[in-house]
């Protein structure tokens, strides 16, 4: 299996953790690990020191270094544990020591691996896991880069992770940043003081569609990732989206083939699931003694 020589993703789980529970201290011995919380309430521990569990933030863990959990609220989290092969990598990391909390934003790359794994764990594609390693090893470095240009300020590295969807055509930026307003093929035309007729053909051109059919897919889009990663309602969605709730779940099963709600039970199917990328990984690595929600 082709694996990258710095860096290797052992194992990605999505895990979501009911109120009051969390996972006792513990440490792995010889891997890193970066919890992403993407929303909820509770506290960490890393050595001794308690942090607040932020939503859109990231947990730097190292090797042997106590860590729990516990959770006050129902939370979800993206949870990676990995290895640094190359000295010099991991050298960088030891002179560049991440911040606790560190804040990356929705972090749409940290999300498309954990995609990626999905794919990889219902049909192994030999390239996935290289894709994964490589794929996190940029994020890491991303994030060590913009700690060493500032260590007071995120904006760039949050600049640098979202601004990634066609940044050479702006009106894409525009309608990304605006799903919940109601937009127009009017509105886009005065905020670029561009005529209708030359926005339809810039679209068909560089896309082979119309601005408010791109528009369309780009909400869908946006709800799917609400619909993996987050518990807002259906209806909830639909407004993030700038849409009813009867005409986005009628244009979902459109375009997806299946509703909302069967979309969100098929992706959760593998939440609180190991995904492993490679079958050498110990199983005592990965299980984390888990505290009782009856505490």
């Amino acid at each position: 299996m082709l694996r990258d020589d710095q860096l290797r993703v052992f194992w990605i789980s999505r895990i979501d953790y009911e109120k009051n529970t969390g996972v006792k201290k513990h440490y792995h011995d010889d891997l890193y690990q970066l919890l992403y919380f993407i929303d909820g309430e509770g506290t960490i521990q890393i050595e001794g020191e308690s942090y607040a569990f932020l939503p859109k933030h990231a947990y730097f863990i190292s090797k042997r270094y106590d860590h729990s959990f516990y959770f006050k609220s129902i939370s979800s989290t993206i949870d990676i544990k990995f290895d640094i092969i190359s000295e010099e990598v991991e050298e960088l990391l030891k002179e560049n020591r991440l911040p606790v909390p560190y804040f990356i934003g929705d972090s749409p790359k940290l999300k498309e691996l954990f995609k990626l794994s999905v794919i990889n764990f219902k049909q192994p594609i030999p390239l996935i896991p290289y894709r994964i390693d490589v794929g996190f090893k940029d994020i890491l470095l991303s994030i060590i880069q913009e700690n060493t240009m500032s260590q007071t300020s995120n904006e760039r590295l949050l600049y640098s992770i979202k601004n990634e969807f066609h940044p050479d055509f702006p009106i894409v930026q525009y309608l990304s940043e605006h799903l919940q307003s109601k937009i127009t093929l009017s509105d886009i035309s005065k905020q670029f003081n561009f005529h209708p007729h030359y926005i339809i053909e810039l679209f068909r051109k560089k896309f082979d569609t119309t601005p408010m059919n791109f528009l369309q897919s780009l909400r869908i889009e946006k709800s799917k990732e609400y619909l993996e990663f987050s518990n807002f309602t259906i209806s909830e969605i639909a407004e993030l989206i700038g849409l009813s709730a009867p005409y986005y779940s009628r244009l979902f099963h459109m375009k997806e083939g299946v509703s909302p709600t069967d979309y969100r039970e098929q992706a959760r199917t593998v939440v609180g699931k190991d995904i492993l990328l490679e079958e050498e990984f110990s199983p005592s690595l990965k299980k984390q003694p888990k505290i009782s929600s009856d505490l």
